[in-house]
């Protein structure tokens, strides 16, 4: 089980987006086994839109990442999953 950024729900590691904080870079994780500390999205819209509204993944990486930035990466690991 694994705790989704935006939601703060728990689900099954197999329902969620991973993604990876590596040097200062937020990366999609799309076979699971990058380098980096691990988070994790619902594959929804609405959870997306809430993680860049409420900064979700700046607060959880402790890092001031470009929201432009930020709305790239979900894109890119929702148009690869």
């Amino acid at each position: 089980m694994r705790r989704c950024v935006a939601c703060r729900e728990s689900k099954p590691q197999s329902e969620l987006l991973r993604f990876t904080f590596h040097d200062g870079q937020l990366l999609p994780d799309i076979d699971g086994k990058a380098e980096g500390r691990g988070y994790y999205l619902c594959r929804d819209n609405a959870c997306a839109e809430t993680a860049i509204k409420r900064k979700a993944f700046n607060r959880a990486c402790r890092y001031d990442l470009d929201t432009d930035y930020v709305i790239r990466v979900i894109e890119e690991a929702f148009n690869n999953n």
